[in-house]
């Protein structure tokens, strides 16, 4: 693919954009799991759009065989010396969140944490967060400012540290999965398509992790928690995990051996396969001898490869590339394990203040709107191919983005049995489909109305939910409306305008009863006191005393003559 050039404040990339940048000679991008995301480009002086390459501009290309396009925003540029090319670096566009602050906040899951840095984020921006993890019990803490990529990983106490996982940077959306990649059963081998094999053994493996808990010259320290074959090793190696942040009383040593036994597994401590591998090979889905096999031979960041060379024979993980976008090939893979931290990458900032902005749910329906227009606007080109059974007859329908099935990276798929989406070829996963049987299966789901009988889930997260329920009288609804400031019951028409002269509300504090004309209220009852106010004769609070007993009373408040409101309190 021809890199496109983009100004600096571009966040759709679906057009030409400033140009393409066809004289390129030079281009690698090399992604790190869990770590760097960089672009390298030489660029002829006298190139095409050459005088339009520049700091904070945006580079849109693409980083490997499998990942969609993704933009990477220029911060070096520099002339040689002789005069005939320019070198460019830049880094994804992800790293713009390292600019921008997060206020603290506390979080439990890996759902509301994640999200929590979006919508504690003390500036406007265009990014979005993504998790597979049903992490729903590990607590998150943010107790002072920090930027918002290094709340995701680098330091401790941070998204990776709390829940691991594997980053995915995709455009202006920060995917965290509990696993990244697959096997695709693709296998290196001597004499078949390796070129160059490299091993690094490593030599800093920790064997153990001892966590404590210092404060205030009290320190609780729990037991050596011990990787399972750390005998096998030349020495110990104990990594010493400063677990204050994460309690607020003085722990026992049991809870800090939990703590870093969590720590170990999150950061993959005890890996029973040490060596790094890397290695180089030949692309096999670009020879014509392999196309009826081109899409089993493509991997990406985070797959499992099988490599045989010599006394090698090993399953291991994708942790680092470097793609030449320029042949189309990958220069180099590096297997071994991953990268727990994003230290290398994080750029701490200035503790500047600045206005919180959140998100309403109208404004991200919206924006997924014209996200949506501007993919499909932009989907010019690709491929129809008609399927056909052992008999000749068709029985499918593939719309690709190459005329070969071998090669081709998106995939929609269409038979009897529904319509499914790959964007990892033929044979890859289908992350969305639609079947004959009623199911519809998406990584995410935007919608402005969404009408259903039941709705199950692991955890929701909206900016606003509202309930109605039918009464007796016709058009007339019993409103439940969940805001920032407690629960809101009220009558409602059909149009959803409230028609009662009161509502209640009930928050963590208390409960209390308000006009709906003047939002003055007439009953309080909040923390210990219970306050009557603006009472007239048809409003009045009536003890029954035949219904208290010794533990609790009961009061009524008629605010109005059809209803009456209960209001418990425990007597101490």
């Amino acid at each position: 693919m021809i890199p496109r050039l983009f100004e600096a404040d571009s966040t759709v990339f679906t057009s030409g954009g400033m140009g393409s940048l066809p004289d390129v000679t030079t281009l690698e991008i090399q992604q790190d799991l869990n770590g760097e995301f960089e672009l390298y480009m030489e660029y002829p002086v006298d190139g095409l759009h050459a005088d339009d390459i520049a700091v904070e501009r945006i580079i849109y290309t693409k980083p490997d065989d499998l990942s969609n396009s993704q933009p990477f925003r220029i911060y070096d540029v520099e002339e040689e010396l002789d005069g005939y090319k320019y070198t460019i670096y830049a880094h994804h566009i992800g790293y713009d969140l390292s600019d921008y602050p997060v206020e603290p906040f506390s979080a439990t899951g890996v759902l509301p944490a994640l999200t929590g840095l979006v919508s504690h984020s003390m500036v406007s921006h265009s990014f979005t967060v993504w998790t597979d993890i049903t992490n729903t019990e590990t607590a998150f803490t943010l107790e002072e400012p920090r930027s918002f990529r290094a709340c995701i990983g680098g330091v401790q106490g941070s998204i990776l540290d709390r829940f691991g996982g594997e980053l995915e940077w995709d455009g202006f959306t920060v995917k965290l999965h509990a696993h990244r990649g697959s096997d695709r059963g693709v296998y290196i081998r001597y004499a078949k398509n390796l070129e160059s094999f490299k091993n690094e053994r490593e030599t800093e493996n920790w064997t153990g992790v001892l966590a404590y808990w210092s404060q205030d010259d009290q320190t609780v320290m729990g037991d050596i928690q011990y990787i399972t074959d750390h005998a096998q090793y030349a020495r110990e190696r104990i990594y010493l995990l400063d677990a204050t942040e994460d309690f607020d009383d003085p722990p026992v040593p049991s809870d800090l051996n939990a703590r870093a036994t969590q720590y170990m597994t999150a950061n993959d401590f005890g890996v029973p396969f040490s060596d790094t591998l890397k290695i180089s090979f030949v692309p096999l889905w670009q020879i014509e001898e392999y196309k009826n096999i081109a899409s089993l031979e493509r991997v990406a960041l985070g797959d499992t490869v099988h490599v045989i060379y010599r006394s090698y024979n090993v399953a291991m993980q994708v942790i680092s590339v470097i793609y030449d976008g320029v042949l189309g090939k990958y220069k180099e893979i590096t297997l071994g394990k991953k990268k727990a931290t994003l230290s290398s990458t994080i750029k701490q900032i200035v503790n500047d203040s600045a206005d919180g902005v959140v998100a309403q749910a109208t404004s991200m329906m919206q924006s997924a709107i014209d996200h949506a227009a501007d993919v499909i606007a932009g989907g010019t080109g690709g491929y129809i191919v008609i399927g056909r059974n052992a008999d000749g007859q068709p029985n499918e329908i593939y719309i690709m983005d190459s005329p070969d099935m071998g090669t081709a990276v998106n995939v929609m798929r269409m038979n009897y049995a529904g319509i499914a989406f790959s964007q990892t070829g033929i044979n890859g996963t289908y992350t969305t489909c639609w079947t004959i049987d009623s199911n519809f299966v998406a990584d995410t789901i935007t919608t402005g109305h969404l009408n259903g009988n039941l709705i199950t889930a692991g955890s929701i997260l909206t900016s606003a939910l509202e309930a109605s329920i039918q009464t007796i009288v016709e058009g007339i609804k019993m409103n439940f409306s969940f805001l920032s400031d407690g629960l809101h019951i009220s009558q409602k028409d059909e149009a959803g305008a409230i028609v009662g002269a009161y509502q209640t509300i009930v928050s963590d504090l208390g409960l209390r009863v308000i006009e709906t004309a003047s939002t003055t209220p007439v009953l309080i009852a909040e923390q210990d006191t219970v306050t009557a106010e603006n009472l007239t004769s048809n409003q009045y609070l009536r003890v029954q005393a035949s219904q208290a007993s010794s533990r609790f009373q009961q009061f009524y408040s008629t605010v109005y003559s059809e209803y009456n409101f209960g209001i418990y309190w425990e007597v101490r």
